[in-house]
């Protein structure tokens, strides 16, 4: 019994998308507010915002759902940054032996001068229920950020603006079409400010709001809310030279606490 309501849970989050863009833990923590944020996890958000690296980096995130014993999902990004241009891949899975969802990314993404960015991503999609069958598909997700000032910046992205879908009629589940619009605001260079408006085409629009300070050189602290449904983040950062650990909890109000943890190193 508990196996089968584990099966449930899953095949609902996997409804709605829950799993589809994890953002890691940097931006988990931020209340997943990533519209306009630069991150190497806006490869699963909005891959223009891949353009913030100045070096090659490497990361790994881990996230565990705590209502279940086994559920986790893995994920695993990469950048290379040349001249003005940025390529990066990402890998995520997700789900329990009987249930996996994978979805791997190829991103570029361009910086015009000092201001604008746009990036392009490819994605295949692939999920496996045991005695239900499997199923593969693509998708695309594009977006842009413009930098009105030091201190003000906008994003606009959109997850599979061509509405794929998987063609497997035994597995139920899908890949969202959303528009997703942010914005930063940087007061100092220690504080992020950071808001996103969505708009899934099967859902409610909902709404992101998170903050990054960072209190020391090697302390940031993290918050953040979203509002459909009602969940809170919560998240630190540890900076080491060249090595980046970040820690995030998510609060959902039906599956709980969701701990995850991020490493990410910048050769």
């Amino acid at each position: 019994m508990r196996k089968l309501l584990l099966f449930i849970t899953i095949s609902f989050l996997a409804n709605s998308s829950y799993a589809q863009y994890n953002q890691g833990a940097r931006l988990t923590g931020m209340g997943k507010a990533s519209a306009a944020v630069n991150d190497i996890w806006s490869l699963n958000a909005n891959p223009a915002g891949i353009t913030g690296q100045k070096s090659p980096i490497a990361a790994l995130n881990y996230a565990r759902y705590l209502f279940g014993e086994e559920l986790s999902e893995q994920s695993f990004a990469f950048v290379l940054p040349f001249n003005n241009n940025f390529a990066g891949v990402s890998v995520n899975r997700y789900g329990i032996n009987e249930f996996n969802e994978i979805k791997a990314g190829f991103a570029l993404a361009k910086q015009f001068g000092e201001q604008l960015s746009i990036g392009v991503k490819a994605n295949l999609h692939q999920v496996k229920i045991t005695n239900y069958g499997s199923a593969t598909t693509f998708s695309v997700d594009a977006g842009l950020n413009y930098a009105l000032s030091k201190q003000i910046g906008l994003g606009l992205y959109v997850n599979n603006p061509s509405s794929q879908s998987y063609k497997a009629t035994n597995v139920a589940t899908y890949i969202p079409t959303a528009i997703h619009l942010g914005a930063t605001y940087m007061p100092t260079n220690k504080l992020i400010l950071a808001t996103t408006v969505t708009k899934d085409f099967e859902q409610k629009f909902d709404v992101n709001i998170g903050v990054d300070y960072k209190f020391y050189d090697m302390l940031s602290l993290r918050g953040g809310i979203s509002a459909k449904p009602f969940k809170q983040y919560v998240g630190v950062g540890l900076n080491y030279q060249k090595l980046v650990m970040d820690i995030a909890v998510e609060s959902h109000p039906q599956i709980g606490y969701t701990p995850q943890i991020g490493l990410s190193y910048a050769f």
